[in-house]
């Protein structure tokens, strides 16, 4: 391990051997909610006999699989792997006579394999079950939540023309879902010469977070249940003394010209009538007492959707582009692995302290940017939020 990275290489992850972890400067990861995960690392460079020392490492190899995981610092312990993934690209600057030069190889999650060939195929059946046999097909685990349509020959198939990935994407999309991959790691072996990373990888294609309607034990209320927090780390903005602030920055911005409301209609082309419909955000808000969207402005700000189809594809969709307009608070924060006590990735729901009662309260982690160096770990954090706490 060094300086608080664990790197590990090829399709058996063992750890990089310390010649190379001896002329490492920087990792570098960045995680989204809804995109691959993209890692960047960099090593000091120089010539031994004429000839570059690091970027000939048959570890470092484009096209090699690569693992990044960090001590997850917290009280239980363990390691958090932030990504996992082929390098897809090199780079190198040589200065003159060797000192000064550096190596980097960059990659992305494995979404970068289902992304590669194009696929013609026409799906029957539900596009959760088109899904789960897909992403099977790459070996993950897969948590895949259930998709209402059933598509046959006869009422209209789910084509894909396209990448895997993209029709994930597509399912997702179409479903109000969210396709990203989680893992689980630990060290394993005892001789360090040996070590190995054990990374077990699962792809979730689900809503983020959780909505009450996706639950067979949701209450009739969605709007009564709060997003709660899941990780006991929070976030200490303006705190009283002794409690210390763990973040260096903190910045908001809340825009309430997004649509609250979608009403329309689609052709039932069975018997060609017209079957309309309207809806508003479903998910829950992160507060019980919060203020919606709608409850600040007082008026609707309609969305306006074309789409092929009847109301069963088109009511996905527009639940889809409500849901996401619903988040009409973002923030942005910095902070440290050190000071916050813990690793946070993406889709994790956080607590934030001392920003009044409007804005205090649970926040879920859209993005994070991991740069991990000798001197520190630090993070650079993007938050959303769909609701605001009630004036004083």
């Amino acid at each position: 391990m060094s300086f608080g990275a664990i790197l590990a290489s090829g399709d058996g992850n063992e750890l990089l051997p310390e010649d190379l972890l001896e002329c490492l400067t920087e990792v570098r990861v960045e995680q989204f909610l809804d995109r691959p995960t993209e890692f960047a690392v960099r090593f000091q460079e120089d010539l031994i006999g004429g000839e570059p020392r690091i970027q000939g490492s048959p570890a470092l190899q484009t096209e090699g699989m690569f693992a990044i995981a960090v001590p997850a610092i917290s009280a239980k312990g363990g390691f958090e792997c932030l990504v996992r993934g082929p390098i897809t690209e090199a780079r190198f600057s040589m200065q003159l006579g060797g000192p000064g030069s550096w190596f980097e190889i960059h990659g992305r999650d494995r979404r970068v394999e289902m992304d590669r060939l194009c696929f013609r195929h026409a799906w029957e059946g539900l596009a959760s079950e088109a899904a789960e046999t897909v992403l099977s097909s790459y070996g993950f685990r897969t948590e895949v939540q259930a998709t209402t349509r059933q598509y046959s020959e006869r009422d209209g198939t789910l084509n894909q023309r396209g990448s895997d990935l993209a029709f994930l994407n597509r399912i997702a999309r179409l479903n109000n879902l969210v396709l990203w991959l989680a893992y689980e790691c630990s060290l394993d072996g005892l001789d360090p010469a040996r070590r190995r990373l054990e990374v077990h990888e699962t792809a979730y294609l689900r809503s983020s977070p959780p909505r009450p309607a996706d639950s067979p034990s949701a209450p009739t209320s969605p709007a009564q249940i709060p997003l709660a927090p899941t990780t006991e780390l929070r976030l200490r903005v303006n705190v009283e003394s002794g409690r210390c602030q763990n973040v260096t920055a903190f910045e908001m911005d809340m825009n309430v010209e997004r649509p609250n409301r979608f009403e329309g209609g689609a052709l039932d082309h069975r018997d060609v009538t017209e079957d309309t419909t309207s809806l508003e955000d479903g998910q829950p808000p992160v507060r019980s007492d919060g203020q919606r969207l709608r409850d600040l402005t007082g008026r609707d700000r309609q969305i306006c959707i074309t789409s092929p189809g009847d109301l069963q594809e088109l009511r996905p969709r527009a639940e889809a582009a409500v849901t996401e307009a619903g988040w009409f608070l973002n923030a942005t924060a910095s902070t440290t692995a050190h000071m916050l006590g813990g690793v946070l990735v993406p889709h994790a729901v956080i607590e934030v302290e001392g920003l009044g009662r409007r804005h205090s309260g649970a926040y879920q982690v859209a993005s994070v940017t991991h740069v991990v160096t000798a001197a520190d770990h630090r993070m650079d954090l993007r938050l959303r939020r769909n609701s605001l706490g009630k004036e004083p």
